[in-house]
């Protein structure tokens, strides 16, 4: 089974208190993702993280990602960049790469951090996994709009931990959720 999570930003104050994240705080927000990523992800599924796993300063919170089941593959986000050195140097990952096209049950998928206009295999019945909006509603501003209003048609899914309650998720469960929450304010 392969799982797409992003935006874990595990022991960042600034971003758990910007998203509103319904916890207690960071120790009961990190306890409830690997409690909810090692329920549903077994030790030979295969994971993509993409980007902005821990706190931009925070080396040692990486170590997280070893208690966490699965085959772990990075994708490289804009908090991670200082980072970026201890990430490859702890070996965690199987790879780390800053954009990749994989394939999933037979669907080419393109995974980013970051939402684009277009990518790899985009005209050739390509699906973009993304993060990094998070869960920004129309009220943050117009470009957020018009990412939503964009991606509406789009194979194109969020897979931050924001809209995903907080734990990995399948291609199939993005598909589904986009389509539940279309008319929602969250990007997805």
């Amino acid at each position: 089974m392969i799982y797409y999570i992003s935006d874990i930003h595990f022991d960042d104050q600034k971003i758990f208190d910007k998203c509103l994240r319904p916890f207690s705080g960071l120790e009961e927000y990190r306890r409830e993702i690997i409690l909810r990523w090692n329920r549903k992800v077994k030790s030979n599924d295969i994971v993509y993280v993409l980007g902005d796993i821990v706190e931009d300063t925070s080396i040692e919170s990486v170590n997280l990602f070893r208690q966490l089941n699965g085959i772990k593959h990075f994708i490289i986000g804009n908090h991670d960049l200082k980072i970026l050195e201890a990430i490859k140097e702890s070996n965690i990952f199987e790879s780390i790469n800053f954009m990749d096209l994989i394939d999933d049950e037979g669907r080419k998928v393109c995974v980013c951090h970051y939402p684009v206009m277009d990518w790899m295999e985009f005209n050739r019945n390509g699906i973009l996994v993304y993060g990094h909006v998070h869960n920004k509603t129309v009220k943050n501003g117009k470009a957020y709009q018009e990412i939503k209003q964009y991606y509406l048609d789009k194979p194109a899914y969020n897979c931050g931990v924001d809209v995903t309650n907080y734990e990995p998720v399948t291609l199939d469960e993005m598909i589904k959720l986009k389509e539940e929450n279309k008319d929602g304010p969250y990007i997805y």
